[in-house]
């Protein structure tokens, strides 16, 4: 029995050792449905990184924008976009992925976009959101 309980012990220890302190500083993100971000958004679009600015925290990432889904008239097509986010995707920071077309979901605070790991999706996601709204739509067309 005591055999049983220093090897739990040790396997714990192990476990706890290789977590470490990169596990406890993680970017961990709940699941939040895209139609349900943009609602809670100031901001959506989609948009090319260009620029990340220095080793700092926070940064800005510097976008083109492409397709803007909220946030008009702030946020148009073709223009630059900065937001603000954590440096390191570790601490839910933006994809720093240069030339990378992304989804962002943003607020506005203090006069700045910011964003993270977390409120950022794929082009393909962000238009969904098309999609769907096209569906919402039709579905109140009919019932009229």
């Amino acid at each position: 029995m005591i055999l049983i309980r220093s090897i739990g012990a040790a396997v714990l220890v192990t476990a706890i050792a290789l977590l470490g302190p990169e596990g406890a500083t993680a970017c961990s993100c709940a699941f939040v449905a895209p139609e349900t971000m943009l609602k809670q958004s100031d901001g959506a679009v989609i948009a090319r990184l260009v620029r990340v600015g220095p080793a700092a925290d926070p940064t800005d990432f510097v976008y083109r924008t492409g397709r803007v889904y909220k946030g008009k008239p702030r946020l148009r097509r073709g223009r630059r976009l900065v937001v603000r986010s954590a440096r390191s995707s570790a601490t839910c920071g933006l994809s720093d992925e240069v030339g990378r077309l992304t989804g962002l979901f943003m607020d506005r605070q203090g006069g700045r976009w910011h964003s993270n790991l977390c409120r950022e999706v794929t082009p393909a996601q962000m238009r969904s959101l098309d999609r769907a709204g096209a569906r919402a739509a039709d579905r109140a067309c009919g019932s009229l």
